[in-house]
């Protein structure tokens, strides 16, 4: 089988693929992936949705998407069936996707994270196509399990309250300046600059970009001089709350705020009557994992980040 342009694909072939792909996500990581599930089917019954797919005619074995946003092309999925595993089905797929994406015309960049993915094997040929990568965790922590003190100190002068919708200006601020010189922000063009974490806080909360928005569970942090940190969390299922973006401006780093925050979100996914919550980082951020580790989150599921840009430009990590 060679990797066919999902343009040309069927909805009729393609549903299987796209129900099991969202039965193993809901399964294996408590994420509710029938929105998803529906955008990319109505991209492919239109025949818009740029990727590949691999199939005997009758139905796909596995398939790969991605989509252009100003330059950027961001790889979603790459899903193979679980009986057809272990044949070098995803491992093409990558292979034609990022030929593919590189040809868009006025792509400058590609990247690609690989928590959606149904073989680690991936994660080497985004190596041997030349991208830059890095090892994240997408870890879970149980709600019936003690918490973490919900009147943790903070600094003094700093209190926490609720996010309210029209302080967004004021969190994507926070975002970028936590991110500023960080590997995240080396390989994820979403913390770049000021606009691009406005335009994902506002994803996050107006959008529901990363589960439904959790207004209840999410917390802005109220310092002498103005907001210092800011957790966005959202409803990832029924059952399972997601702290999607938790971040502290750099001056306020180290002093008690991101436990806080962090403790205040766990209090309140219990209060919603949720049973777990769940998050992804980057391994090379030691500050963060550790804490994470401290509030009882434990690894679920590895994945990397990879990100490769058009010549003469370059991925530059911090040292």
């Amino acid at each position: 089988m060679r990797p066919r342009p999902l343009r040309d694909a069927t909805l009729r072939e393609l549903r299987p693929l796209l129900e099991e792909e969202s039965a193993q996500w809901e399964a294996e990581l408590g994420w509710d992936f029938s929105d998803v599930r529906a955008a990319v089917a109505a991209g492919i019954d239109r025949g818009t949705l740029p990727g590949r797919w691999l199939g005997d005619g009758r139905r796909a074995h596995a398939y790969c998407y991605y989509m252009v946003d100003s330059g950027r092309v961001i790889v979603g999925s790459v899903f193979a069936s679980l009986g057809q595993r272990g044949r070098g089905l995803e491992e093409a797929l990558v292979d034609a996707v990022v030929a593919d994406a590189r040809a868009e015309r006025g792509g400058t960049r590609v990247e690609c994270q690989t928590l959606f993915c149904s073989s680690a094997a991936v994660d080497a040929r985004f190596a041997a196509a030349g991208f830059t990568g890095r090892q994240r965790h997408y870890m879970r922590r149980e709600l019936r399990d003690a918490l973490p003190a919900a009147d943790a100190p903070l600094p003094p002068g700093v209190c926490l309250r609720p996010l309210r919708r029209e302080e967004l200006q004021s969190a994507a601020e926070i975002v970028y300046r936590s991110h500023f010189g960080s590997v995240d922000a080396a390989l994820n063009q979403t913390y770049a600059t000021p606009a691009s974490c406005r335009t994902f806080v506002e994803t996050l909360v107006l959008r529901s970009g990363c589960g439904r928005f959790e207004p209840e569970a999410s917390w802005l942090a109220q310092g002498p001089k103005g907001p210092l940190g800011v957790l966005i969390a959202s409803r990832l299922a029924p059952a399972n709350g997601h702290v999607c973006q938790v971040s502290v401006t750099p001056e306020a780093q180290a002093r008690g705020v991101g436990r806080a925050l962090m403790a205040a979100s766990l209090h309140a996914f219990r209060g919603l009557g949720l049973a777990s919550a769940t998050l992804s980082v980057t391994v090379a951020n030691d500050r963060a994992h550790r804490l994470y580790e401290l509030l009882g989150f434990r690894v679920q599921r590895a994945f990397a980040a990879h990100a490769w840009a058009r010549p003469p430009a370059r991925i530059e990590l911090p040292a």
